[in-house]
């Protein structure tokens, strides 16, 4: 809330003093008649920026993830260079306003022009309130409560509207040069706080991938959830975990602006006033400097890294049409190889996949219309499926693989990747004999018409099945016989946890539920026993990882999964930790290949677990039903987060195997 009610009392008292001034020099002149045309410009400025404001948000919302992270990262950097500049300007000019106003009115006076009264206000309210308009939704951005963020400007504007009536009215005076300095200091630290939240979505963004090791631990005083968090990072842009980017680029904004506007102005002396310019620009100059050096550093880092993680894999490009995949026949060498999926406009294709037979290898879902995905492979040489599921259909294609090329890695060919294997396997090995322990339970309640009890064995039996999805997936019809939900399958052909979960929710009755409780716990001992002998490398467990974050993205974040329990965070923290046992399995061998990446996603990891903390009830969680709609965007944001660097850790493995 302080920012942005600085920034609304800043900017508001700017352009209530430029409008006062003009305003009072009227009346003192006897023109009150000119005073309409100062208001007119005044309102049609003000609706101008509240038009400009409300378009941006707009257009932010309606951009895919990366996107939104690019978009706030420019709205930011243009936020601290209009800043930075109103700072400067205000420092040097604080003093001489009202002659300047007073003159510039004189001569509008003086010409008897209507134009230049519009003009005056019109621009100065303009000026002011597209700063306002770019300033607040930067800080929005990056705001933990929004309601206290928007509560905070429109307090601001309020008390720069009544000062500035005051001042008009000569009922009050104000130290202009003093209060300046003051809110100077305090839109430093806000300026600096954007600089390092710029730097951070651009990181999302994909558009800077240097220094992004974590700096400082700050997770005892920096705690979300806590009003000290919302000062923190509302007021400072402290993150509980801030990387060395993150850190330098305050640091490098701060120090040298902060010590520039509480420094003594030094005293003016005729001509010698451009020698004060040319100090502000050089100022202005040599900041802007040092954060371009550190984004450009950053970005070239990105595309060596980039270059570097796909130079030994070759890429195979991939578009979801309405008749199905392009191409649908494809020939490539065997080894490493990146599949990078786009969908123009096919709205009712929206996954890929290659299989071996009716196991799935690899696959990415959801790649909606103007998005795009990818997965990485260690393919051998034979034949393989190509599907791009349409519904309830899928449009097949051929996949030739030959020896050429690099070969594919043998599995006993690497002791990294064999320990990598080995390790996943134990841990679906004890979670599928969770599963079938907490199924027997929970069918037993089912059976035994115990409604209550049920619910309460409902959200741990699906928990292990959560953990272990892509695996299950893999198996072709077994996951849509355990986990389909209401409409994704023919209604006569629909069994499995979701079809007792309505019956327990919403029809308040197990009547006929018995038949369903008895196949899905013949469905899931059959899952134990494909994983017992499934054959996996740890391509595949990084693809896993990644699906994992990715449920929760499309399904579990809109509440649609658990519709009528509302367990989704049940859901949501089960495939977490799915995510990151895959991900520990592989770490070794991303941590030979890019150890910061690995260091960054341990910590990112670490970052979800603590945005879920606020919501945990016991051992389980609150009903999905609770949480606001700024509730699942925090919860969003933290699985993006991870989502980002986690996604190259299968390109980065299956180079490695080679």
């Amino acid at each position: 809330m302080l920012p942005t009610f600085v920034i609304g009392l800043r900017e508001g008292i700017e352009a209530a003093l430029i409008v006062g001034i003009i305003a009072a020099y009227l009346r003192q002149r006897g023109r009150q008649d000119a005073l309409r045309w100062v208001w007119l410009g005044v309102g049609l400025a003000a609706s101008l920026c509240l038009l400009i404001g409300i378009l941006l948000n707009l257009l932010e919302r309606t951009l895919p993830q990366k996107e939104q992270e690019g978009l706030e990262t420019i709205i930011a950097v243009v936020a601290i260079a209009f800043i930075t500049y109103m700072i400067l300007w205000m420092r040097r000019h604080s003093r001489g306003i009202k002659h300047t106003l007073e003159e510039d009115a004189s001569s509008a006076l003086a010409r008897n022009t209507v134009t230049a009264f519009i003009a005056m206000s019109f621009f100065a309210v303009l000026r002011e309130g597209f700063e306002t308009a770019v300033f607040v939704l930067a800080v929005f951005q990056s705001a933990n409560d929004p309601a206290a963020a928007g509560a905070g400007v429109i307090l601001g504007l309020v008390v720069s509207a009544i000062l500035g009536y005051l001042l008009y009215r000569g009922g009050v005076r104000i130290n202009l040069n003093r209060f300046f300095k003051v809110t100077g200091v305090v839109l430093v630290i806000v300026a600096a706080g954007l600089a390092s939240s710029a730097l951070h979505t651009a990181h999302e963004a994909g558009w800077f991938n240097a220094v992004q090791t974590q700096a400082l631990d700050l997770t005892w005083l920096v705690k979300p959830g806590t009003i000290r968090y919302a000062l923190l990072s509302g007021m400072l842009g402290l993150q509980p975990r801030p990387t060395i980017g993150e850190v330098l680029i305050w640091l490098i904004y701060a120090i040298p602006l902060t010590l520039y506007v509480v420094w003594p102005a030094p005293k003016r002396q005729g001509s010698g006033s451009s020698g004060g310019s040319g100090k502000h620009k050089a100022v202005a100059t040599s900041v802007s400097a040092v954060i371009c050096i550190l984004m450009l550093a950053g970005c070239g880092k990105g595309t060596e890294a980039e270059s570097t993680g796909s130079g030994s894999a070759q890429t195979v490009a991939v578009s979801l049409t309405s008749a199905g995949c392009q191409p649908s026949d494809l020939t490539i060498h065997a080894g490493p190889t990146k599949f990078n999926v786009t969908n123009q406009d096919a709205a009712a294709v929206t996954e890929f996949e290659v299989l071996d037979g009716s196991k799935i290898l690899g696959e990415v879902e959801n790649i909606t219309p103007g998005l795009s995905g990818s997965f990485s492979l260690n393919i051998k040489a034979g034949e393989y499926t190509l599907a791009c599921p349409n519904g309830t259909s899928a449009a097949k294609g051929k996949l030739t693989v030959t020896s050429g090329g690099a070969a594919a890695t043998e599995p006993d060919s690497n002791p990294v990747a064999d320990t990598a294997v080995d390790t996943y396997r134990t841990y679906l090995e004890e979670q599928t004999d969770e599963l079938i322990t907490a199924t027997t339970a929970f069918v037993n309640a089912v059976k035994a018409g115990n409604i209550e009890q049920a619910k309460q064995l409902y959200a741990p039996a699906r928990a292990p099945y959560e953990r272990v999805e892509p695996v299950a997936e893999s198996f072709g019809d077994l996951d849509p016989e355990i986990d389909a939900r209401e409409g994704d399958v023919p209604a006569e052909e629909w069994t499995g946890f979701h079809r007792i979960e309505k019956a327990l929710w919403q029809d308040n009755s197990l009547d006929g539920m018995a038949p369903i409780a008895d196949k899905l716990l013949t469905d899931v001992k059959d899952l134990h026993e494909k994983v017992e002998s499934v054959e996996i490398d740890p391509s595949q467990i990084a693809n896993g990882s990644v699906e994992l974050l990715n449920e929760i993205s499309h399904s579990k974040i809109t509440g649609e999964e658990e519709r009528y329990s509302h367990t989704d965070l049940d859901d949501f923290q089960a495939n977490v930790d799915g995510s990151k046992a895959a991900f520990e399995a592989v770490k070794p061998i991303l941590s030979e290949q890019d150890a910061d990446l690995a260091a960054q996603i341990a910590t990112r990891f670490d970052d979800v677990n603590t945005a879920l903390d606020p919501y945990r009830d016991g051992d389980s969680f609150v009903s999905y039903s609770q949480l606001t709609d700024d509730d699942t965007r925090k919860l969003s944001q933290s699985i993006d987060a991870l989502a980002e660097p986690l996604s190259q850790v299968a390109e980065q493995v299956v180079v490695a195997g080679q």
